[in-house]
């Protein structure tokens, strides 16, 4: 049921346009809702109090699907949630956007497209290919992780946490919650993103460059100081072989675009196996 699922959320994430599909409009519905009972400040105080605000969503799932006493409800519902948490348009357009510029040769425009994708921070080094890997990693890899593993009350809770750690890019918006709420979901997020993203870059090798990407995979295995977020993109970027030419900016994306859909479908087919092997439901 799980390979079924992912399998639906994948192709429907293709094309369900609509906002209702969007995972950000129940994010601010649920901010407007929270909001009623505490402040911005108050959700964001402590590490504690942003937990809770990601745990009580997905608890409450939790519960009404163990209430529910019929396979198929409980699977349709699963399926319609795993639809709204998978993926991310804004990323997708993004990636459009960013292309357009390429050809144009519009420097001023693929700086722009970069710096919204990494949410205004800045990331020495990135290029706009690793972006795409970890926002693939994010919006993807991640959340089918955790679907197959803990269920979709767990992509809930994830998704939250990095609903809370991107929306202070919106400005003069009274929904969003402040700085300090991404600080303390980064915190959090590096925790929980440790072992996956291990697994996720694992797969990078797997479909790529296996033996030029294993120091790299190895070097950073257990090393907690190194962020999730560059490992991964260092080890993506070891696992392909990029030859680009002077100006050419839209083959290193491509490239890296190209085995990020490979190693979705590695998880995909290792999913099916499990299945198969009686491990997962």
């Amino acid at each position: 049921m799980s390979l079924i699922s992912l399998l639906f959320a994948l192709a429907a994430e293709r094309v369900l346009m609509s906002q209702r599909w969007h995972f950000d409009v129940y994010y601010r519905a649920y901010v407007r809702f929270v909001r009623r009972f505490v402040s911005k400040g108050e959700i964001c105080k402590s590490r504690g109090n942003l937990l809770a605000f990601a745990v009580l969503p997905a608890l409450a799932l939790w519960a009404v699907l163990e209430f529910i006493d019929s396979a198929v409800i409980e699977f349709l519902l699963s399926t319609a949630i795993l639809m709204v948490c998978i993926g991310c348009q804004t990323a997708r357009n993004g990636y459009k956007h960013f292309l357009n510029a390429a050809m144009r040769g519009d420097d001023v425009a693929m700086s722009h497209q970069q710096m919204q994708l990494q949410g205004e921070q800045s990331f020495d080094g990135e290029t706009f290919g690793q972006t795409l890997v970890w926002l693939n990693y994010r919006y993807y890899m991640a959340v089918m992780i955790l679907f197959v593993f803990f269920g979709i009350a767990a992509v809930v809770f994830y998704r939250l946490l990095v609903a809370a750690n991107t929306s202070i890019r919106h400005d003069n918006d009274d929904l969003v919650l402040p700085e300090q709420a991404q600080q303390k979901s980064a915190s959090l997020l590096a925790i929980i993103d440790f072992i996956p993203v291990r697994f996720v870059a694992f797969g990078y090798m797997l479909v790529g460059h296996f033996s030029r990407a294993l120091s790299t995979w190895l070097e950073g295995l257990l090393n907690s100081k190194l962020s999730n977020r560059q490992y991964l993109c260092d080890v993506a970027k070891q696992s392909e072989e990029i030859t680009v030419a002077d100006g050419d900016y839209t083959s290193e994306p491509s490239f890296l675009v190209r085995l990020a859909k490979r190693n979705v479908m590695l998880l995909l087919a290792a999913v099916a196996f499990l299945t198969l092997a009686g491990a997962v439901h």
